[in-house]
């Protein structure tokens, strides 16, 4: 008999937690892509090099590269104190708009309507923060802030390359900085194959406040580099 209610839990845990009904927990789902991975560690995101997490709360404008998206971008980031933060802001095109509230982090954007054209940017004083390919429609960036009072748990990391081969391999690890400015550059693992994936039983905890990324580089050349992570942040307390 299939035993399955709306209003009961099912036997699966973070089923439940992706459709809501764990009052404390969210799923969260990052994904990032590098088109150009060399040598050198540089972030898995799609805007290419290494991601510079902003110093202070900044004004931030967000613009299109092309005329045709105006559509509205839903933008989820953190203030100064790391709470979260969600606004939704009007495109114009070529034209810039300011966020209305200033960001110290941004973990996430993505349109709410249509497909955009063009290629949009989140950035202050020249620095992109966030960015959203053409035709895409949300950023690409293995890239996230741990919110105040609130804990991430990784519970699956998943790494793609198909320029991956027994004589030119990849690396990958994941760098974290406390909000105290200590950084721990971890879990560094090299693959020759296509696709590796870490299901981990014991899932690895990212503390409250802390900046996480997943880093790349090559043997040889340059290669494009994908990681899928799936996560849950979880409430303290």
């Amino acid at each position: 008999m299939y035993q399955y209610h709306y209003q009961r839990p099912t036997p699966h845990l973070l089923f439940d937690i992706a459709q809501g009904k764990m009052y404390d927990s969210e799923a969260v789902n990052i994904f990032g892509f590098n088109r150009a991975v060399g040598n050198s560690f540089e972030t898995v995101w799609n805007d290419g090099d290494t991601y510079a997490f902003p110093s202070a709360a900044l004004t931030m404008t967000i613009v299109s590269s092309s005329t045709s998206d105006t559509m509205d971008v839903l933008v989820v980031g953190l203030d100064a104190s790391y709470n979260e933060v969600r606004q939704t802001v009007t495109l114009t095109g070529t034209g810039a708009v300011t966020i209305p509230t200033a960001l110290y982090r941004i973990n996430s954007a993505i349109i709410l309507a249509g497909s955009n054209v063009g290629n949009i940017t989140i950035a202050s004083g020249g620095v992109t923060y966030a960015f959203i390919e053409a035709e895409l429609g949300t950023t690409q960036a293995c890239i996230y802030t741990v919110p105040a009072g609130y804990d991430l748990y990784l519970f699956r990391i998943t790494a793609n390359s198909a320029t991956a081969t027994g004589s030119q391999y990849l690396m990958i690890r994941n760098a974290l900085r406390t909000s105290t400015g200590r950084w721990l550059k971890v879990a560094e693992a090299t693959f020759s194959q296509s696709q590796v994936n870490y299901d981990r039983q014991v899932p690895f905890k990212i503390a409250e406040k802390t900046d996480f990324q997943f880093e790349a580089k090559s043997s040889a050349s340059t290669n494009e580099v994908g990681i899928f992570v799936e996560a849950v942040l979880v409430k303290q307390g």
